[in-house]
């Protein structure tokens, strides 16, 4: 557990638990679908196994997640978060947000994963959208996720989505310009960067349910 910071405070006891590395990476992750050590450790490019069993047991003692058995035919344990856990979402979400603001391109040593492109899409989903259901599959580079929204809802998945999507949408970097509205559905298919299974229409509506713009402080 992370050091003891001395205040009787809410926020100090949250950094107790969330403050040491790679522990919000892990939690992220477990809010886009529950995971077995070895999916964890791969989603997770960098993190040595050592310091991921660490926050695993840190998390787990502070009643963050909880441990149980993968349903058969998988064998072996899942990782998944409690109620309390559960409660982050949000809070990671609006964290996701604000550190987006700040996001043009990738740096040389940056990667997107399958949970961090889905988390990025969650935080992203903006309410007020068409009746639905509407899902769509985003790849950019080589992560995978997909988001089904309907209305005010969003639920989101790593890799492929279980039933075909209405639009699957093809991206590199490129995507992070498209949720900021820095470029247009029209320029995104116009440059090539951009390519899309599916209507024009639902790319469309795709920037206009998932929106993030650019701070104008952005580097």
């Amino acid at each position: 557990m992370s050091k003891d910071y001395g205040q009787f405070c809410g926020i100090s006891r949250a950094a107790q638990v969330l403050g040491e590395r790679w522990a919000l990476m892990i939690v992220r992750d477990l809010t886009v679908s529950p995971r077995r050590f070895t999916d964890l450790h791969e989603g997770l490019p960098g993190i040595p196994t050592t310091v991921l069993t660490t926050r695993l047991r840190e998390l787990e003692e502070s009643a963050v997640i909880t441990r149980r058995a993968a349903p058969a035919p998988a064998r072996g344990v899942l990782y998944e978060l409690t109620p309390r856990g559960h409660d982050l979402q949000p809070i990671l979400d609006a964290l996701g947000r604000w550190g987006a603001e700040a996001m043009d391109t990738p740096r040389e040593s940056e990667v997107v994963t399958d949970s961090s492109l889905a988390a990025a899409l969650r935080s992203a989903h903006r309410p007020d959208g068409p009746a639905g259901p509407l899902t769509y599959h985003v790849r950019s580079g080589a992560a995978s996720a997909w988001a089904t929204t309907c209305g005010d809802e969003v639920t989101v998945g790593p890799g492929e989505p279980s039933s075909d999507p209405e639009l699957t949408i093809n991206a590199g970097p490129e995507l992070r310009l498209l949720l900021a509205g820095t470029l247009t559905p029209e320029e995104a298919l116009a440059s090539g960067d951009v390519t899309i299974a599916g209507s024009r229409h639902l790319l469309e509506e795709f920037s206009r349910s998932f929106h993030i713009p650019l701070s104008s402080s952005t580097p």
